[in-house]
């Protein structure tokens, strides 16, 4: 299996993840795994492949691209909260691109990974002016007309509000990717709960059975051998960190409640 000139032969669940995302009948996929198994570089060049020459999965044949029907798509839409690993960095000068430019890093990369190993001769440069990127913040009130591919990185730190924004801006013949791993959860309030939002809404997707979500789980790293084994062994340690219980006595009075800060 190819997409985008890249032979996905030697991974099987990379070809599952792929394979998913050109199905018609699934507007909303959700790809998880391990740092380092490819969630975002598959999403990205299959997303890439149905923008150029579209897909029709009954048939595996190309399609012209009119926009009117699922199979044909025109605009990819790239975005993530902005969320730093460990210490906030804290505010950010200039503009919006600016401020979120550091966080579509990955972004670049992928898209880097893309021109070297692709048999088309493309430059990650022109792909990413194939890709709008917009701050999940200012998601709120957009409409994405049919044709859009909207792909969410880290989802493991978005809490409830933010998935259920994020998967009702679609349009008839769109698609939402959701990629993330729980493995690699940055925000503090995602990190004191037993389950992060992100899984609670796998789960309820899972319980109910819904026939127009795809969920692919990746596991085999294609970074390095030692990071499969490092994201392994220390989350079995990563804990949810409780909130610290605390007791203050004021005047004749005790109150007693919990820190919601992790910084306290």
């Amino acid at each position: 299996m190819a997409i985008f000139g890249i032979s996905l032969k030697n991974n099987k669940e990379q070809q599952e993840l792929a394979r998913i995302i050109m199905e018609n009948d699934k507007p909303i996929i959700i790809g998880l795994g391990m740092a380092g198994t490819g969630k975002t570089f598959v999403s990205v060049a299959t997303a890439l492949h149905l923008l150029n020459e579209g897909y029709d999965s009954k048939n595996g044949g190309k399609r012209s691209c009119n926009n009117k029907g699922s199979g044909n798509y025109h605009k990819i839409i790239y975005t993530r909260n902005p969320v730093e690993v460990g210490k906030s960095i804290g505010f950010l000068k200039g503009g919006m691109d600016d401020k979120f430019g550091p966080y579509t890093a990955p972004l670049m990369d992928t898209l880097e990974s893309i021109e070297s190993i692709s048999e088309y001769k493309v430059n990650k440069n022109d792909l990413a002016r194939k890709i709008e990127v917009i701050p999940l913040g200012f998601l709120r009130g957009r409409n994405f007309a049919p044709g859009t591919i909207l792909i969410v990185d880290e989802c493991q730190n978005l809490n409830l509000a933010s998935l259920k924004t994020v998967m009702t801006r679609m349009s008839d013949y769109c698609k939402v990717i959701l990629l993330g791993s729980m493995n690699q959860i940055d925000e503090p309030e995602q990190r004191r709960k037993d389950k992060c939002d992100f899984q609670r809404v796998i789960e309820k997707f899972q319980d109910v059975q819904t026939p127009w979500v795809g969920i692919v789980e990746l596991t085999k790293s294609m970074r390095s051998q030692w990071c499969a084994e490092i994201d392994n062994l220390l989350g079995e340690i990563d804990a949810p960190v409780p909130p610290r219980s605390y007791t203050t006595t004021w005047g004749d009075g005790t109150n007693e409640g919990v820190f919601t800060s992790e910084e306290i």
